[in-house]
């Protein structure tokens, strides 16, 4: 891995079978292997690309082979299935990192190789159309420009004119925005969000490109697409062999400016888009198709024939921010108690530095001020969407062994996505500080009442609050142990640290001189006594 990073070359890796029913990556990659390492079919391009594989991601799914594994799908006989055997879906793991799977390929391939690129190879579900192969890529809002524009001109442009020469129907991935099946609706083209392949690289400035076959396509078809597509990208690579690598060094180096900005607005970080609702004509290549009603759905059901049907159909591809947050200049300050964050930022090859000896500083604490937990475990996790925070100021004391980790790294955006409360994908989210939201304490009505009626007979606002608490709210009313909890959070008694996510955000850099020394670094001075 350190030759290839030293070679200058562009590194792709190719991870086939993250739904290993999904199967034609497989074939085709091994295919392409041996065009390219036994036969030398194509010496002349490894000359300016260097190509990883991996064959079969998810190996135990792989094993659960059957016939009956996916209804929707053209062949093989015998395919793999889509969850692991703990049941995860590998393709929702990429931040939170559950599976054994996922921290290997993250933690021993991608951070040891740091690809230039990943391509992720899928088989697509949903309507019938004439188009075999479909392509994803995040785009606009969120991505760092140079990205945005290699994926423009080298992908959407030279690598889909190379695989359309070679006799291809090729469209974006095709997500119909109605949410069915009707292309007349428009095609939504957003964005991943981060717990996806393509959502995730572009967090450590990389690039990532899914792949769809159609899946009613015959399999051989399947594989043949997938292996044209492949070789077009390596021709498209070895054609301009130095953008993709500028492209990455620029998306760095994009991440450190923001995070050491001085200006504040300088320092934003894309949490979610939407696509707009501009769009841009598409030159549809379907079949002609009945929706009919149906009394076992209860809606209308596609009829497709094998008749080609052109229209013109709205793309929508514009996507615009719909979540920021302002990079905190100082980077994060990570309690050492939560060990499994700091685990899962080891593994995505996060930079981080500990404290040797206690620092006290002015911090800004996000408070929870309203959230919702999900009732229904979703990828075997309580999902944790946070509605509205509060910044507070705080005088925190940090201890020796806490970590600080710094925001102005190659995977500054994705420490950004773990570490802030409302990120949609980052470890608040999926349940990893679910337990700041559970009421640790609480008084007794004998105990609380006699204080609440001093409360309200010194303090003639929170008395007005109270009564119109009540009036306005009338389950608040109705539940004595709501209202007694009411005047309990608003005494001395209450816990300070419930509804606190406990990353602080530093608002400056943790001096040298707290820290531990990186290898070879001068000794931490010892403390100044008093």
């Amino acid at each position: 891995a350190e030759a290839a990073r030293q070679s200058g070359l562009p590194i792709v890796l190719i991870q086939n079978g993250i739904h290993s029913g999904e199967i034609e990556g497989k074939d085709a990659a091994l295919m392409l292997v041996r065009d390219l390492a036994v036969l030398h079919q194509h010496d002349e391009l490894l000359d300016s690309v260097i190509v990883l594989v991996v064959p079969m991601f998810s190996a135990d799914a792989h094993e659960r082979k059957s016939r009956y594994n996916r209804i929707n799908q053209n062949g093989p006989d015998e395919i793999g299935w889509r969850h692991t055997p703990i049941g995860l879906n590998l393709n929702r793991d990429y931040t939170k990192l559950d599976a054994p799977e996922m921290r290997a390929l993250i933690g021993n391939l991608y951070t040891k190789w740091w690809p230039d690129l990943l391509v992720d190879d899928h088989t697509t579900d949903g309507a019938d159309y004439r188009y075999d192969v479909t392509y994803s890529t995040n785009h606009g809002a969120g991505m760092p420009l140079a990205l945005d524009r290699w994926i423009a001109d080298a992908l959407e442009r030279g690598m889909v004119g190379r695989l359309a020469a070679k006799g291809h129907l090729v469209a974006p991935y095709l997500d119909f925005r109605g949410g069915g099946s009707d292309p007349r609706t428009g095609i939504d083209y957003g964005n991943s969000a981060p717990r996806f392949s393509t959502g995730y690289t572009q967090l450590q400035s990389r690039a990532a490109l899914l792949v769809e076959t159609h899946m009613l396509k015959p399999y051989g078809a399947r594989v043949k697409a997938t292996y044209d597509l492949l070789m077009s990208l390596i021709e498209e690579l070895h054609a301009h062999p130095a953008a993709l690598a500028q492209a990455v060094r620029d998306a760095e180096a994009e991440m450190v400016a923001r995070a050491r900005a001085s200006d504040p607005a300088k320092r934003l970080q894309v949490l979610a888009t939407t696509v707009a609702d501009r769009g841009v004509p598409f030159a549809w290549k379907g079949v002609q198709t009945r929706w009919e009603y149906s009394d076992i759905t209860g809606a209308r059901v596609p009829r497709y024939s094998s008749t080609p049907w052109d229209t013109t159909v709205t793309l929508y591809r514009e996507t615009q921010p719909s979540l920021s947050v302002r990079v905190p200049a100082g980077g994060y300050l990570v309690p050492q108690e939560w060990t499994d964050v700091l685990d899962r930022m080891t593994l995505h090859g996060i930079r981080t530095r500990k404290l040797a000896r206690a620092w006290s500083d002015t911090v800004e604490m996000t408070r929870v001020t309203d959230h919702t937990s999900a009732t229904d475990a979703y990828e075997g996790r309580h999902n944790v969407r946070v509605l509205a925070v509060r910044l507070e100021r705080q005088l925190r004391t940090f201890r020796a062994g806490d970590v600080w980790v710094p925001c102005d790294q190659r995977g500054g955006a994705l420490v950004v996505n773990l570490l802030e409360a409302q990120a949609p994908d980052g470890f608040m989210a999926w349940g990893f500080f679910e337990t700041v939201f559970q009421k640790k304490e609480y008084g007794d009505a004998y105990i609380v009442e006699p204080m609440a009626r001093a409360m309200l007979a010194h303090d003639p606002q929170l008395a007005a609050d109270f009564k119109a608490k009540v009036a306005a709210d009338t389950t608040f009313a109705k539940d004595p142990n709501a209202r007694t909890d009411w005047f309990y959070r608003r005494s001395p008694w209450n816990d300070p640290e419930q509804d606190l996510h406990p990353i602080a955000r530093a608002l400056r850099a943790v001096p040298e001189t707290f820290l531990v020394p990186l290898p070879g670094g001068p000794p931490v001075p010892a403390p100044a006594k008093h």
